[in-house]
């Protein structure tokens, strides 16, 4: 049996199979694993034609799952003008960029802008139509915030898309205005889908989306969950598989109403009669994704109690007669499905929806998701484990907008954001994520957040909620997996399962866990193809010994 296509040999390998012996070595043939063990033992499953890779000591992997982000559009948000706090930290700097944009763009032409996060700017303050007027008047303009529930849109933007002072807010979005009652430009949630932006053309999202996964696999990302997926994703992903072009495998979950300035896709699906598990390892369905309430950032996540120095506790866009019929229809199809809930009375929406479908139809052997889940209660945990559903733990926002979080919502209920702890005790499967490109996208984040509670200014929140870092980092592989029905063969290193694979810069498990956000990938395999290699850290230095 001398016939590996590819060995490592002297590494750290962590397997991510609980109760696993250390390994040092893995041997892989034809895109899957087929051993891991020793280093002596591995080599003889070599030949001629076989490539050695000597770890040195370097720490050997499952490749990163990213559970919920939005592939397509992040790749798009690379082509627009970039307005994060990093790039753009006050108002007067995103209007000084703009103006720069504007001068080299064709006059009546749409400029659109991401990033934006007035918690994290100088000035602490959303940007106004009346800001960007200032920076390009004869262009129309939108910038979105980071977390995608809102965005502003300059006058010449407001004019072309027909809003008026006196335009009605949508149901489950708001237009907001001044104490004169004119419009001030901002567009929360549904309301962003009255403005008339032009879409972008297929060969637009597939220049942003090879971007994309440049950045997964520097991330050591071979796995995506699209949780936002529309047909023209579907066409994309399709695309770049014909080309052999995909690097990343993606998991869809197709948008089922319309919201938000997203098409619903649901009749279309449960016409051609789609189920979830449809497709390849490359592009395969997972169901369809529905969403309850909208950001803490937006003040728009259905909260119990108001926020802090308001009568707001968010938008609800639907009760439990509404959605659990649209579920019951879907799961009844064979189809999956995923609910964005981040606020309590938004998850007590999901899953008493669930409850009531689990009487007549059993629902615990389907993996059901709640995306983000970031404030539920202790009885609804339970609830959570009785109908066995996942925690798309939207941990990554912790260290990321953690901070934000805090000054909206306070202290007491901070406590208990993004339990993990409380999850894991319960026995409810917690895949994280970052939402990209609500947040970074680099994992270790999210592994750092969940491990240290520590925002990106070093205020700790909920430390009872801390788990360890193998717990972390089974959050970001074989949890993730398991909430595709493919822990036997992504997120885990045994035989039989993919070689998808990372090298990284050092152990996590040995290391100081204030050194995890320093980590860095090495190389990264996608069915042990080399998709990523990097020789040097952020400071020039070597990480290849």
């Amino acid at each position: 049996m001398n016939d590996a296509d590819l060995i490592f040999i002297n590494g750290h390998v962590l397997t991510m199979e609980d109760d696993t012996p250390p390994k040092q070595a893995v041997a892989v043939k034809g895109g899957k694993v087929v051993f891991a063990g020793d280093s002596e033992e591995a080599l003889l499953l070599k030949n001629e034609q076989t490539e050695i890779v000597d770890l040195k000591g370097k720490t050997l992997m499952p490749s990163f799952i990213e559970s919920h982000i939005h592939p397509s559009i992040y790749g798009v948000t690379l082509l627009e003008v970039d307005c994060k706090p990093e790039a753009t930290p006050s108002i007067p700097a995103i209007k000084e960029k703009i103006s720069r944009v504007a001068e080299s763009t064709a006059e009546g032409e749409w400029i659109l802008g991401w990033g934006w996060d007035d918690s994290k700017m100088e000035d602490k303050r959303n940007p106004t139509r009346w800001d960007l007027d200032e920076a390009a008047p004869d262009h129309p303009v939108v910038l979105k915030r980071a977390c995608a529930h809102m965005a502003v849109a300059n006058t010449k933007a407001l004019s072309l898309s027909g809003i008026t002072d006196e335009t009605p807010d949508p149901a489950g979005g708001n237009i907001e205005r001044d104490e004169q009652g004119r419009l001030t430009g901002l567009l929360q949630e549904k309301a962003q889908g009255l403005l008339k932006a032009p879409e972008y053309t297929h060969d637009d999202m597939v220049k942003g989306l090879k971007l994309a996964q440049d950045k997964f696999a520097s991330w050591g990302v071979t796995t995506v969950h699209c949780m936002s997926t529309q047909t023209a994703d579907l066409q994309l992903y399709q695309s770049l598989l014909d080309q052999k072009e995909l690097n990343v495998r993606v998991r869809p979950w197709l948008w089922a109403i319309d919201q938000n300035g997203f098409d619903g896709a649901m009749d279309e699906v449960l016409k051609v009669g789609l189920r979830s598990g449809f497709g390849n390892d490359m592009v395969k369905i997972q169901g369809l994704k529905f969403m309850l309430d909208g950001s803490v950032g937006g003040k728009t996540a259905a909260v119990s109690e108001p926020y802090l120095g308001t009568q707001e506790s968010g938008i609800l866009y639907n009760t439990v007669e509404e959605i659990a019929p649209l579920l019951n229809k879907s799961i009844d199809a064979g189809l999956r499905t995923a609910i964005h809930a981040i606020g309590d009375r938004a998850i007590d929406v999901a899953i008493n929806s669930y409850a009531d479908i689990n009487q007549s139809t059993s629902i615990t052997h389907m993996r059901n998701r709640i995306e983000h889940c970031i404030f539920p209660t202790f009885q609804q945990i339970r609830q959570m484990k009785d109908l066995e559903l996942v925690a798309g733990s939207s941990v990554g926002f912790l260290y990321h907008i953690g901070d934000n979080y805090m000054n909206k919502l306070g202290e007491e209920r901070m406590e208990h954001a993004f339990p993990h702890r409380s999850f894991k005790e319960a026995g409810v499967t917690a895949p994280g994520n970052s939402d990209l490109p609500v947040t970074d996208g680099n994992p270790w984040t999210g592994i750092y957040g969940a491990v240290t509670r520590k925002t990106s200014n070093g205020q700790v929140i909920g430390e009872e909620e801390s788990i360890r870092v193998y717990d972390a980092l089974k959050a970001f592989t074989v949890d993730a997996a398991y909430s595709s029905f493919e822990e036997e063969t992504l997120g885990v290193i045994k035989p039989g399962a993919k070689a998808d694979l990372m090298i990284i810069s050092d152990n996590p498990l040995e290391i100081n866990v204030e050194k995890l956000l320093e980590i860095e990938t090495v190389s990264t395999y996608l069915e042990g193809r080399r998709i990523y290699h990097n020789q040097t850290n952020r400071k020039g230095e070597s990480i290849v010994q």
